[in-house]
């Protein structure tokens, strides 16, 4: 299109400019400029939103000892593991041989005695043992059975004091300073280790068989009454 032109009265020409906001190019980069803005925020919003809807990272590792518990507690447990304890003493071993046990004997109506475990347990290396009924001697193991006392009335027991006769003919009583048993009330339910020595063991593993014996009563006026005294006599194989 041709620019107009105008001429002054001193004869003068001029020709009309046109606004710059009148141009069309103008108007075209400001609506370019406007989708590129728009274009800019919108993307940064998705960044955002993408961002934001990501899970959370995390990282692994293997546990460490602090973890699993103290180093002390660690050390204490691999202790236990590898000893026994008789009379406070500790002592290492070289072998341990737990045998579970279904023995239950409601012979004696008074009470029910159950043994549901022995644990025969090879020195690293004999030690000397006092006993109050056969003197001094060197043992190379100990024999634990546990015992489960379930009382129908009010009795006396005593497997602490009882005797061992194992399959090799040693013969031992318990002498050790367990001491959990006695007087047991109608209804209470008591459970305790019967310890003893044994002299020859080659290891955890030769023990065939244990007998054991112990004594039980309760109190009573009737002098005709011959059931107020029992002696326990059972043996339990032990196979491997």
């Amino acid at each position: 299109m041709a620019k107009k032109q105008f001429v002054d009265k001193d004869g003068n020409k001029f020709v009309e400019v046109t606004p710059w906001y009148k141009k069309w190019w103008i108007w075209v980069l400001a609506v370019v400029v406007i989708l590129l803005m728009i274009g800019f925020l919108g993307g940064s919003n998705n960044n955002s939103a993408s961002k934001s809807d990501r899970a959370p990272k995390a990282t692994a590792h293997n546990t460490t000892d602090n973890e699993k518990g103290s180093n002390e507690q660690a050390a204490s447990d691999k202790a236990t593991a590898s000893s026994v304890t008789v009379d406070d003493e500790q002592y290492s071993i070289s072998g341990k041989k737990v045998y579970s046990v279904d023995y239950s004997n409601s012979s004696w109506s008074p009470a029910k005695v159950t043994v549901d475990k022995v644990t025969v347990y090879k020195l690293t290396k004999p030690h000397k043992y006092e006993s109050a009924n056969d003197g001094t001697f060197k043992t190379n193991g100990y024999v634990r059975l546990h015992f489960i006392i379930s009382p129908t009335r009010d009795i006396d027991v005593y497997p602490t004091q009882g005797t061992a006769i194992y399959d090799n003919g040693e013969q031992h009583g318990a002498d050790s300073m367990e001491s959990w048993d006695g007087e047991v009330a109608k209804g209470v339910t008591k459970s305790g280790n019967v310890t003893l020595p044994i002299q020859k063991l080659e290891n955890a593993n030769s023990l065939k068989s244990v007998r054991f014996k112990f004594d039980a009563d309760y109190d009573t006026d009737d002098d005709e009454d011959e059931n107020s005294d029992h002696t326990y006599d059972f043996t339990i194989n032990l196979q491997n």
